[in-house]
């Protein structure tokens, strides 16, 4: 293989990599926010039973 086509799959490699990266990180943060928005009514409703 010629090295320009080696450094064109490595661009290509690291660019993929960084997207999913990024990807998971905000699939992370989604699922985090929703997982603690679904616990604060449940938190403030269980306050007021004796």
């Amino acid at each position: 293989m010629n090295d320009t086509l080696d450094l064109w799959i490595q661009r290509v490699t690291l660019a993929a990599m960084v997207a999913l990266a990024a990807t998971l990180l905000a699939v992370g943060v989604v699922l985090y926010a929703s997982d603690s928005e679904a616990q604060e009514p449940a938190a403030a409703a269980t306050q007021g039973v004796p």
